[in-house]
């Protein structure tokens, strides 16, 4: 499985908060074992130091700031311009962990003040400028992460991106139709008109290979911006059901049947069906579903 190169806040990895302190997040730290990961800290490398002053998002004049409220210096051209680099800089990269609640960092949970009074919440000035170029990307902070669905979103599409990574810098005619072929159902999962133009553009002999490639990369990539409906997994499960049911006994059939129904009232999460449906795949040695992502689109060891 290719690794994902990931985004992190530093504060993950080193002890550069405003306070001196180090974020022990278990997820993180658990992730970090089969990433790849670069670090930035957007305060500490426009020279702020370690320990420094807070600071804040403040609206003013209906324009957000960020200032260092006890000097009152405003810092938003200095980590805007930061931020621009640190996009030029990137290439290849799958997705971001950030910071929550931080003002540089935090991904819709900022704290945003006017005339010294909380208003609400938003995006720090370095999560917001990753997040409006990188759209296709996933954009979180460890407390989102909390959520097991966004959790799993999360890691489905790093390690969906990093393999379409890998079909790229590999483009063939035969590691395409691979590809595709292995990513059908969580395809089908997220999105059925995407799998279908993915597919068309897959098969369309008159699309020049070089225009093929590029014109899948960004479908895939569309293809993963929402997270899937319960009612879409039931689709899939159902579909690859169909393909070992004929092997099942009467008493098997009826067990995943109230497996599934109990998924559907949000009694069961969906990984206890996933894996007695990998159970069967693997006692009939069907190598077709063995092949598809639907059923290991990423490492178990990161499954809570």
């Amino acid at each position: 499985m290719q690794k994902p190169k990931i985004v992190l806040s530093r504060c993950f990895s080193e002890p550069v908060r405003y306070n001196g302190e180090r974020v022990n997040n278990n997820f993180v730290n658990r992730l970090k074992e089969f990433v790849d990961f670069i670090d930035f800290c957007p305060e500490v490398d426009t020279g702020l130091g370690v320990p420094r002053k807070r600071v804040s998002i403040i609206e003013i004049d209906g324009l957000k700031k960020l200032i260092q409220t006890e000097t009152g210096k405003d810092l938003t051209d200095i980590i805007t311009e930061y931020s621009q680099k640190v996009i030029n800089s990137l290439k290849e990269i799958d997705g971001f962990i950030l910071k929550a609640k931080s003002p540089s960092c935090g991904v819709g949970s900022a704290r945003l003040y006017r005339n010294n009074s909380f208003i609400g919440k938003t995006s720090g000035f370095f999560a917001e400028k990753i997040k409006n170029h990188f759209y296709y990307l996933p954009v979180e902070d460890e407390n989102r992460l909390r959520d097991e669905s966004i959790r799993e979103h999360f890691l489905i599409r790093i390690f969906a991106f990093a393999e379409l990574r890998a079909l790229l810098n590999n483009p063939t005619p035969k590691n395409l139709v691979d590809f595709h072929t292995r990513y059908k159902y969580l395809l089908m999962t997220y999105s059925q008109r995407y799998l279908k133009e993915i597919g068309q553009i897959v098969a369309d002999n008159s699309i020049p290979f070089e225009e093929k490639i590029i014109r899948y990369r960004q479908k895939f990539y569309e293809s993963f911006l929402r997270k899937p409906s319960p009612k879409r997994h039931i689709n899939t499960l159902m579909h690859i059901t169909g393909y070992i049911s004929k092997n099942l006994n009467p008493e098997e059939k009826k067990h995943l049947h109230s497996l599934i129904e109990r998924y559907i009232k949000g009694r069961l999460p969906l990984n206890v069906i996933t894996e007695l449906l990998k159970s069967f795949v693997y006692r009939f040695g069907n190598e077709y579903l063995l092949y598809q992502k639907y059923l290991h689109p990423y490492p178990e060891e990161l499954n809570v």
